[in-house]
């Protein structure tokens, strides 16, 4: 099975959150693939911002609060396997205002191998398993720059962005978990 240590193994950036959720593994899953940016509203905000020097320069977008957190995430689903784990992954250029150039789509294997400089390889995992006290919904997110300077641009960024990236991460599986809970069930 894919997983983040095949695809990015040694990040010099990594974030791990998890939650406890109270819901059949069916649920949870459906809740994670199908919640909308309008039920993030940190995240909304938060992404919005990330995309206003483009909009202010009149670049398109999509709007966001139609759409799904996986579908407007910058890096493209690479590999899903329900219930239990959906990875996205792809090359970055974050740190640049205007998100950079254009990057190639690669799958698991070639971004693995990527030597480009001038990019970073992002991945990010949403796994769910069950435990003993519940299904565990854990997301991890891998960043690695391929050269000094790229790591040294994108450091100071990080620096900035990590605590709303945390933020986001966190109200993605506490909307997730509300949503599974308290979801109408047949009887």
């Amino acid at each position: 099975m894919l997983n983040l240590d095949t695809v990015i193994p040694n990040p010099q950036f990594r974030m791990c959150h998890s939650h406890v959720i109270a819901a059949p593994l069916a649920d949870i899953w459906d809740e994670l693939n199908t919640v909308p940016m309008s039920a993030l509203p940190l995240g909304l905000v938060f992404e919005s911002l990330r995309l206003l020097p483009a909009t202010l320069i009149s670049q398109r977008h999509p709007r966001l609060a139609g759409r799904t957190f996986l579908d407007i995430t910058p890096i493209p689903v690479l590999f899903r396997e329900a219930p239990h784990v959906v990875i996205s992954a792809g090359l970055s250029q974050a740190w640049r205002l205007l998100g950079g150039s254009t990057p190639p789509l690669l799958d698991a294997a070639g971004l693995r191998e990527w030597t480009g400089t001038g990019w970073l390889k992002v991945g990010m995992e949403f796994r769910l398993e069950s435990t003993p006290k519940g299904n565990l919904l854990s997301t991890e997110t891998r960043i690695q720059a391929m050269d000094p300077q790229t790591l040294r641009a994108f450091t100071a960024y990080w620096f900035v962005i990590r605590p709303f990236s945390g933020v986001i991460r966190r109200e993605v599986l506490s909307v997730i978990a509300h949503r599974a809970e308290t979801r109408e069930r047949p009887r």
